[in-house]
């Protein structure tokens, strides 16, 4: 265009002679370096609108970008809802076991009182046990010198005996008198003399008979009474083992005592974990950067938690650990809870397995006491018959089998009978 401008001036100059040929190189100057400017100017505005081609492919980039990075964090809101509510049901699970041991230590206290009375009964039944044998003891010396004073007695109450000790003849172990041994022998007559010695050894014989039979149920209770000698060692053996026993469940009561108190304790800090977790836990899931070395050691620790992090993925596990101080604070103490549950749990079954063997030893116990009871009652049946004729022997045995006799009360004393049931400990 410019040039056929040019042709049109240098026509118009031919026909028009009045243009100045310098007027027109000036303009030619002047319209190539026009020229020359508007084509450095086009250049200009082809770069820039290159640039803001480039500047509006990355600002879509960086829109992209603000999208997906949008989109993680809507993932992350709704990952850390979800582990909100595991939290809240770990919580209530917690607040559920906590109810239930808390019901089982009541049990476990009322179960230790019952071994405790139980003890008890054991400790005044050893008691009994001791007192009836020092009375024994004291019925076998009583016994032992009325036997004395009753062979004195029988001895004096017959004079005869002490004329018949010269005799040299025997018939049944005594000492029978010779007839010529008598002073008035020789004055009165054979018949007379023959009648007098007649009813002295009828009486002889009667008092021979008499002894015989006093000493034969003087054996027959002198081996009753030590029958009921060897019974009531065997009983006062079976005491000591009963009081060893109890000893052992003294120690073994107080082992589950204090295991109950550490339990009491660790649901004491289970709770104030738990406390502690829902007052700190965050309000917000603003995300938050500039973590700190603490916070780092609490996710290398956090990756032990298995129950909360298998909700999550790896990608948003990053993203929290990099981005959300606050909520990987929170799973560490989810964390630290299950732990501390973990643990708790297997104090728990300890303390049961403990109990459990405790208990089958006091059953095994009872089980022993009460068939050591049967056979005393067995025992003191077959012991209570007394057979002398002598009224103080009667008497004494009376007083010997009377106990054993009459239901085996002495035997079978009421602390055994006192005995909780088997079921009321299960």
């Amino acid at each position: 265009m410019l040039r056929a401008g040019g042709m049109e001036e240098f026509i118009t100059e031919e026909e028009e002679p009045w243009y100045d040929q310098r007027d027109l190189e000036q303009d030619l100057h002047l319209a190539a370096e026009l020229g020359k400017t508007l084509l450095e100017r086009n250049k200009e505005l082809e770069d820039s609108l290159q640039q803001m081609y480039i500047d509006n492919e990355e600002q879509v980039q960086e829109i992209e970008y603000l999208s997906k990075q949008l989109e993680l964090l809507r993932e992350m809101n709704e990952q850390h809802a979800k582990v909100y509510e595991q939290l809240d049901v770990t919580a209530r699970e917690l607040e559920i076991t906590n109810e239930k041991l808390v019901l089982e230590s009541k049990a476990s206290q009322q179960k230790i009182d019952r071994l405790t009375g139980t003890m008890d009964t054991l400790h005044a039944q050893v008691d009994s046990l001791t007192v009836r044998v020092e009375e024994l003891r004291t019925l076998e010396e009583l016994r032992v010198r009325r036997e004395k004073t009753e062979r004195r007695k029988t001895v004096h109450s017959f004079p005869c005996i002490k004329e018949l000790c010269t005799a040299p003849r025997y018939e049944d172990g005594f000492l029978l008198a010779n007839p010529g041994s008598v002073d008035l022998a020789e004055e009165r007559p054979a018949d007379e003399e023959n009648e007098r010695l007649r009813g002295i050894v009828s009486s002889l014989r009667a008092a021979m008979a008499a002894e015989r039979s006093q000493r034969e149920g003087a054996e027959r209770e002198c081996s009753a009474v030590l029958q009921e000698f060897e019974r009531l060692e065997q009983r006062l053996l079976g005491a000591e083992g009963c009081q060893l026993r109890v000893q052992e469940l003294e120690a073994e009561l107080q082992e589950m005592q204090q295991l109950r108190r550490s339990r009491a304790c660790l649901m004491g800090g289970m709770e104030d974990g738990l406390e502690t977790l829902l007052g700190n836990g965050p309000e917000t899931d603003t995300p938050e950067g500039g973590l700190g070395p603490e916070e780092g050691d609490d996710s290398e620790q956090g990756a032990a938690g298995q129950q909360v992090r298998k909700s999550c993925s790896d990608t948003a596990l990053n993203a929290i650990s990099a981005r959300d101080a606050s909520g990987r604070r929170q799973g560490s103490y989810a964390i630290h809870a299950n732990g501390v549950r973990k643990r708790g749990m297997s104090i728990l079954r300890e303390v049961d397995e403990q109990y459990h063997a405790l208990l089958e030893k006091y059953e095994g116990l009872l089980g022993k006491c009460r068939r050591h009871e049967e056979s005393l009652c067995h025992a003191g049946v077959q012991t209570s018959r007394p057979v002398s004729r002598d009224p103080s022997v009667k008497d004494y045995g009376a007083v010997c089998a009377g106990p054993s006799g009459a239901g085996g009360a002495a035997a079978c004393p009421p602390a055994f009978r006192r005995l909780p049931p088997r079921k009321a400990l299960e």
